[in-house]
C-alpha cells in the first residue's frame, strides 16, 4: 500500500503528468455520462417509436380506400420538417406568427448569449449570412459587456467579503460550534457556499416556479430549463413562450430574454468567485509553472501580501516597481496573514507553501522565509533580474 501510494505522489508532481491523468479522466467521464444516458433514454425511444408505428399503422387500416401510404408519408414529412422550422401544425398558427418581434428579441438574445435553443432558426440566405455577421459583432461585445459588469460587481463583492469574514468569523469562533478555530479561508469558502446559494435561489428556483405556473410545466421541467439555459447548452426541447395561446406572447418573450441575460451574468460573476477563492483554484495543478508553485505576478504578491482589498491592483503595481514597500508591509499587516506560522493552520495552500518554503534572505526576495529555488523575485518578476 506504501509502495502504491508513493507511486503515485511521483506520478503527481508534474503538472503535464496531471494534465494528461486529467484528460484521461475527463475522457472516462464523458464515455461513462454517455453510457448512462443510452441505459437511460433508448427504451424510453424504443416504446416511442413502438407506440408511433401502431398508430401509423392502424390509421392507415382505417382510412386506406382514402388515402394510400405514400400520400400518408408525405403528409408526415412535410409537417415534420415545418416543425423542424419552428412552425407547429397541431393549431392554425396564421394569427400568431412565429416569427414576431418578440420572437425575434428572443432569438437574438439566445444569440449572443451562446444559448442557441435551435427550435426557431434563420430560413432565408439573407438571414444567415445577417446571423453570421450578427454573431461574430454581438458575441465578442457581449462578452466584453458581461467581464465589465463582473469586474464591477467584484468591487463590491469582495467587499462584502471581507465584512463577512471580519464580522462573522469572531462570532463563530466564539460560539464554538466546531472543534477548532475557523480561519479566512475557512470563511472564504463559506462566503462563496453562500453566493451559489443566492444564485441556485433567485436564478434557478424561483424562476423555475414561475416557468412551472405560466407554462404548466412539471417542476423539475422547469429547473431543468432555466439550468440548461443559464449553463448556456440550450437543448431547445423545452422553450417559454411557444405555445400559441400564451397571452402577450410578445412581452413574455422580451422579458424572457432580460431574465437569460441576467441570469447568465449571475452564473458568471458566481465562477469569479469560486476561481478567486485560492481553496477552489484547481487550475493552479494544472498550470506551467514550477510543479503548481505560483510564480505569475498577481499570485505570487497575493500569497506574500494576502491582500484581498479593493484596491489589489494599485498595491500590486506598486509591488511589482519596487515603489512602494510600505504599501506592501500596510497590506500584509491588513490582511491578517503577516504571521507567517500563525498561517500554517488556515489551510490555505498558497499560505502553506509560503509557510514552508525554506529560508532565503536578500533584497530581490519575496519575503524572508521563502526559497529562492522555488519562487521567482520580485525583480525577476519586473524582468530587471532573469536567471
Amino acid at each position: 500500500m506504501g509502495k502504491v501510494s508513493s507511486f503515485c505522489d511521483r506520478l503527481s508532481q508534474s503538472s503535464d503528468t496531471r494534465l494528461v491523468l486529467l484528460i484521461t479522466g475527463y475522457i472516462v467521464y464523458l464515455f461513462a455520462g454517455a453510457l448512462v444516458f443510452d441505459a437511460l433514454e433508448s427504451p424510453h425511444e424504443a416504446a416511442i417509436i413502438r407506440d408511433l408505428n401502431m398508430f401509423v399503422r392502424r390509421f392507415r387500416q382505417a382510412h386506406n380506400s382514402c388515402l394510400s401510404n405514400d400520400e400518408l408519408n408525405a403528409f408526415i414529412k412535410l409537417v415534420s420538417q415545418a416543425n423542424d422550422k419552428g412552425v407547429p401544425a397541431t393549431a392554425n398558427v396564421s394569427k400568431e406568427p412565429n416569427w414576431s418581434f418578440g420572437q425575434a428579441v428572443f432569438f437574438s438574445g439566445t444569440v449572443l448569449t451562446t444559448i442557441g435553443y435551435g427550435d426557431v432558426t434563420v430560413q432565408t440566405q439573407l438571414g444567415k449570412c445577417f446571423c453570421i455577421l450578427f454573431a461574430i459583432i454581438g458575441i465578442p461585445v457581449t462578452l466584453l459587456l458581461l467581464y465589465s459588469i463582473i469586474e464591477r460587481l467584484m468591487c463590491f463583492t469582495q467587499f462584502l467579503k471581507e465584512l463577512f469574514v471580519d464580522k462573522m468569523q469572531p462570532v463563530v469562533n466564539k460560539m464554538g460550534l466546531f472543534n477548532y478555530s475557523l480561519h479566512r479561508s475557512h470563511m472564504h469558502i463559506t462566503f462563496a457556499i453562500i453566493c451559489a446559494l443566492f444564485v441556485l435561489i433567485f436564478f434557478l428556483i424561483i424562476p423555475a416556479h414561475v416557468y412551472a405556473y405560466i407554462e404548466g410545466w412539471s417542476y423539475l421541467n422547469a429547473f431543468y430549463y432555466c439550468f440548461i439555459s443559464l449553463s448556456t447548452v440550450g437543448l431547445g426541447d423545452y422553450v417559454p413562450g411557444d405555445d400559441i395561446q400564451q397571452k402577450h406572447r410578445h412581452l413574455y418573450k422580451i422579458f424572457s430574454t432580460l431574465y437569460l441575460i441576467l441570469g447568465v451574468t449571475s452564473m458568471v460573476w458566481l465562477l469569479q468567485i469560486f476561481s478567486e477563492t485560492p481553496e477552489f483554484n484547481l487550475y493552479k495543478y494544472f498550470s506551467l509553472s514550477k510543479d503548481a508553485i505560483l510564480t505569475s505576478h498577481r499570485d505570487t504578491i497575493h500569497a506574500v501580501t494576502g491582500n484581498t482589498n479593493g484596491d489589489g491592483d494599485d498595491t500590486y503595481r506598486e509591488v511589482l516597481h519596487g515603489s512602494n514597500v510600505a504599501a506592501a508591509k500596510q497590506a500584509e499587516s491588513k490582511s491578517g496573514y503577516s504571521d507567517l506560522n500563525r498561517e500554517m493552520s488556515s489551510g490555505n495552500d498558497d499560505e502553506l507553501i509560503l509557510a514552508g518554503s525554506g529560508s532565503a534572505t536578500g533584497t530581490g526576495g519575496l519575503a524572508q522565509g521563502t526559497s529562492a529555488q522555488n519562487y521567482m523575485s520580485l525583480n525577476d518578476i519586473d524582468g530587471s533580474n532573469t536567471r
